[in-house]
């Protein structure tokens, strides 16, 4: 037995509605453990609501994780022109909007299925290219820049204490990850 149907609200609000509901459980159980219906609970429509919309769940999961690249798009955009600003910015992101790193990572999380592998893949490089025009990097800085980005996500989606995401952090682990005797 279900509940009262929810009042009808127009398209483009309910689809607003669905998608942050889809963000928060994608961003906790990714694309393999997130269910239509719990979806649909958060937000009081039917499961057949949302497939009417989106289609598959596979659907949503990709439109959820293209907003969460957007946002993230939006704030290197918005951040003054160099590596150290977008940084700053991203890790300002990350803390006022935990969802952003975790549907992201989920996304990567769930590139074995090729659709998905295709459109995250796409985003990343996107990224890339839009950090390396915004600051004028080169593409060695660039991967730098997104390697202590993923620190900087993992460290703070974890909650990690007295951890740093700094260049001097990362070059240390970095050293731990080279052979013995060998510089990174």
């Amino acid at each position: 037995m279900t509940g009262p149907a929810a009042p009808r609200k127009p398209a483009a609000q309910r689809r607003a509605e669905i998608l942050r509901a889809a963000d928060t459980e994608f961003a906790a159980n990714g694309l393999a453990g997130a269910r239509l219906e719990a979806i649909a609970a958060r937000v009081g429509v039917s499961h057949p609501r949302i497939v009417q919309m989106f289609g598959t769940k596979r659907s949503l999961f990709l439109e959820v994780v293209h907003a969460a690249f957007d946002r993230i798009e939006a704030t290197f955009e918005d951040a003054e022109p160099s590596l150290i600003a977008l940084g700053d910015a991203y890790g300002r992101l990350l803390q006022s909007e935990r969802t952003v790193g975790l549907v992201v990572m989920q996304g990567y999380a769930a590139s074995a299925d090729e659709a998905v592998r295709e459109a995250v893949g796409r985003r990343h490089l996107e990224l890339q290219q839009l950090v390396a025009r915004l600051s004028g990097a080169d593409m060695l800085q660039v991967r730098t820049f997104f390697a202590t980005g993923l620190v900087l996500t993992v460290t703070l989606l974890l909650e990690l204490p007295d951890l740093r995401a700094d260049t001097a952090w990362s070059a240390w682990i970095l050293g731990l990850a080279a052979p013995s005797g060998e510089a990174p």
